[in-house]
């Protein structure tokens, strides 16, 4: 559980627990700090970064469901050009997760959902992206509510963040046996 809430000396985006970014709406938001206490005037603040990063799934998932599902339809809602460089940031997005930016996405997984998300989060906040850590974003993913999602199914199949662990666990002590035999 991270909070980075007024650390003045970080991005915007991490100082607000809002590491996308995203502009004050009227959403009620779980975790939003209420618009009469939020002391930034722009940008959304959350009480804990993984309400942040809830939300920004969330419009990412609603977007795609509303027909934004390609990577460059996707970011140019949701980063236009009146206030991005909105062809680097498809390209960085697109890059990251190895896909054309013009290819329909067609799956919508635990993995995806973390690569877009860690995409996204170092584009809006350069070095200071990487204090969000992968169990901040898994923990996101975990409560974003699937009625919230605009008709998106995504494969809820969790056994991706144990794997990345288990799988090189078991190829180590498999290395460390052989060779000692």
């Amino acid at each position: 559980m991270s909070n980075f809430l007024g650390k003045s000396n970080l991005s915007r985006g991490i100082r607000n627990n809002n590491p996308g970014n995203l502009v004050i709406t009227n959403n009620a938001w779980i975790g939003k700090i209420p618009k009469s206490q939020n002391n930034d005037g722009r940008f959304e603040q959350f009480s804990e970064v993984k309400y942040g990063i809830r939300a920004m799934i969330i419009d990412i998932l609603g977007d795609i469901g509303k027909g934004k599902n390609t990577i460059r339809k996707l970011i140019t809602e949701y980063a236009p050009s009146f206030e991005n460089d909105t062809n680097k940031y498809i390209n960085v997005v697109a890059s990251s997760l190895r896909m054309n930016p013009d290819s329909v996405i067609k799956e919508v997984d635990y993995i995806f959902i973390h690569k877009i998300s860690r995409a996204i989060i170092t584009h809006e906040n350069g070095k200071d992206g990487a204090l969000i850590a992968d169990s901040d974003i898994f923990e996101a993913i975990d409560i974003v509510d699937r009625k919230e999602l605009n008709g998106v199914v995504i494969n809820t199949k969790k056994s991706f963040k144990y794997n990345v662990i288990i799988i090189p666990l078991v190829l180590f002590f498999y290395t460390v046996l052989t060779v000692a035999l």
